[in-house]
């Protein structure tokens, strides 16, 4: 075969390739579609099966269900009831558009009284207050039953807490003993929008922080910079004494535990103090109301880089989350150290995250044994002082922020005048044991001081909007 044979044969070949090319694009076309998030299939960065990654949908896996803190039925007038379940999502990135949810009203025999039914949107971090007034039935209420329908549970969005900028002002609560009445002035802080369409909540709770009275009302509009003032009532008393003052916030507290080889003397078994700075906490979180909330930081050599429970009203979970923590242990032939200041960093910045309610007093509550020795100083290792200093500025500009803290040394290791004085910040906030009366002491020191003598706690829900990812 001469060299013009090969040539018109390469030539040949070349243009039936181009041929085959132009003709298997459009084909590669049709049957090669991107991934897209309804596709029935895991694929670009989706983390699961048209969820996650790129999707707006959320993956299960991703989400923590809402909780209900508290669901309760109200006598108002005969046989006429107001019906209440108080909601927490503690999903700061997730929220469903749409969510069908069912209150059932049982007797002592589990027999159904009335069941109701209604939508709440559920935005993130947020809490809800699903409310039906005026319902009659016959029979005795023994217990409420809420329930969210699965199928809208199992599609959470991407989404973000639309922003608020109503505040709430000259909160007066009145005629206790007759005709209840609360008063309070909502604030729109944006100088530039006006706000339309609030649906605001009133809970009124005992000193036992149980909820006694519960109401709803709606805001057409609040003009930009302006107030608008609002009421609720109640046909019936509420209280048997002749005058009801009232305390304005619940109260948000993070429990510190030591998690060190210092909590665990002896290697023996239970694992002490680290047992008894659990049952403390436990015993801590028992103590709160519906409406307070309380979150778990644990720390060794290093603080955990997020919080290991957050901030929630949803006590019988802290719990859980307090009696999974264990003692961590060093390597063999290295030394245990103490980082209390991460601790308390981690602790600041869920304080200051979107679980933590506006408004709401803060407390911290450490559980510790040992001296704090961790972080290193960055730029001398060999500066020992470092990590005391580093912890004892972040307490106290906790302080400064309003956040009291509260130390208990749980052994013989404990540096007592710089947990006393650096880092509580005071001899009245820090203590030597654990009993349930300190415990309790604390609690109240840290919930009533600026309101010690009222009947009433008074907490205003603005119904939050949720603003989805497309």
């Amino acid at each position: 075969m001469d060299w013009s044979q090969k040539r018109r044969i390469i030539y040949a070949s070349v243009v039936v390739g181009v041929i085959i090319l132009l003709a298997a694009y459009p084909v590669y076309k049709l049957v090669s579609k991107p991934p897209t998030c309804s596709d029935n299939k895991k694929n670009g960065t989706e983390t699961g099966v048209d969820c996650g990654g790129h999707c707006a949908l959320m993956c299960l896996s991703d989400i923590k269900q809402p909780r209900a803190i508290w669901a309760k039925v109200f006598q108002t007038d005969g046989r006429t009831y107001d019906l209440a379940a108080y909601i927490e999502n503690p999903n700061v990135n997730a929220g469903v558009r749409s969510a069908r949810y069912t209150i059932k009203v049982l007797d002592r025999s589990g027999a159904v009284l009335v069941e109701k039914n209604g939508t709440t949107e559920i935005a993130p971090s947020s809490q809800i207050l699903l409310f039906e007034a005026g319902v009659v039935f016959t029979g005795l209420p023994n217990s409420v039953e809420l329930s969210f329908d699965s199928t809208d549970l199992s599609k959470w969005f991407k989404a973000t807490a639309a922003p608020s900028p109503v505040m709430t002002k000259n909160q007066s609560l009145k005629n206790v003993d007759t005709n209840p009445r609360f008063d309070a002035v909502m604030v729109n802080t944006d100088s530039v929008n006006d706000i339309n369409n609030l649906t605001i909540s009133a809970i009124i709770y005992d000193t036992s922080r149980n909820p006694v009275a519960v109401s709803k009302t709606f805001v057409d509009s609040i003009p930009r910079g302006g107030e608008q003032n609002i009421f609720f009532t109640w046909p019936s008393k509420i209280t048997k004494h002749a005058k009801g003052e009232m305390c304005t916030v619940p109260l948000d507290t993070i429990i510190l535990i030591d998690r060190s080889a210092y909590m665990n003397i002896g290697n023996a078994t239970p694992t002490e103090p680290f047992e008894t700075a659990k049952k403390a906490a436990k015993s801590y979180n028992e103590l709160v109301g519906p409406s307070d909330k309380v979150g778990i930081v644990s720390f060794f050599d290093i603080a955990t880089s997020t919080v290991d429970f957050e901030l929630s009203s949803d006590h019988t979970a802290t719990r859980t989350a307090i009696e999974s923590l264990s003692v961590v242990l060093p390597k063999k032939g290295t030394i245990q150290n103490i980082n209390l200041g991460d601790a308390l960093s981690v602790s600041e910045a869920e304080l200051q995250g979107a679980r933590h309610t506006p408004e709401t007093k803060m407390a911290i509550v450490t559980l510790l044994n040992g001296n704090t020795t961790r972080p290193l100083d960055p730029s001398d290792s060999n500066n020992y002082s470092y990590a005391q200093n580093y912890a004892a500025g972040i307490a106290t500009n906790l302080r400064k922020s309003g956040v009291n803290i509260y130390s208990i040394g749980m052994g013989k290791n404990v540096n007592e005048s710089y947990l006393r004085n650096q880092i509580a910040g005071s001899a009245a906030h820090y203590f030597s044991t654990s009993t349930n009366d300190v415990l309790q002491t604390i609690y109240n020191d840290a919930s009533q001081v600026l309101c010690p003598t009222e009947n009433f706690i008074t907490e205003t829900v603005i119904t939050s909007r949720a603003i989805f990812a497309q």
